[in-house]
């Protein structure tokens, strides 16, 4: 477990093209880690339009989708491999430190 430092819950979105295949699975996958982790958040799966224009703290992504973010103020987290566990943590882990969300 780390130590979350927000008061509250994290939104987060996983994405793929249709928002409803790959992205489903990858919100299945980050549930777990961040349960495992102790971090609380609300983990919802979209396609790219609509994850483009929300207010989702971090944009999880396939590293296919992840370059139409360039630009963007968002906290993208690229995913190579979208059902390995150990990839999603480190990556997630990455981007809450970024955001200052999580003690280091």
């Amino acid at each position: 477990m780390v130590k979350y430092k927000l008061d509250r819950q994290l939104k987060i979105l996983t994405v793929c093209g249709v928002g409803q295949g790959s992205s489903l699975i990858m919100r299945m996958f980050v549930e777990d880690v961040l349960k495992e982790l102790g971090i609380p958040a609300k983990v919802e799966h979209t396609e790219l339009l609509t994850a483009k224009s929300s207010d989702a703290d971090i944009i999880v992504a396939s590293v296919i989708h992840a370059d139409e973010f360039e630009g963007s103020d968002k906290i993208v987290v690229p995913l190579k491999n979208l059902v390995d566990k150990e990839e999603i943590k480190s990556k997630l882990l990455e981007a809450l430190s970024k955001m200052n969300a999580i003690e280091p």
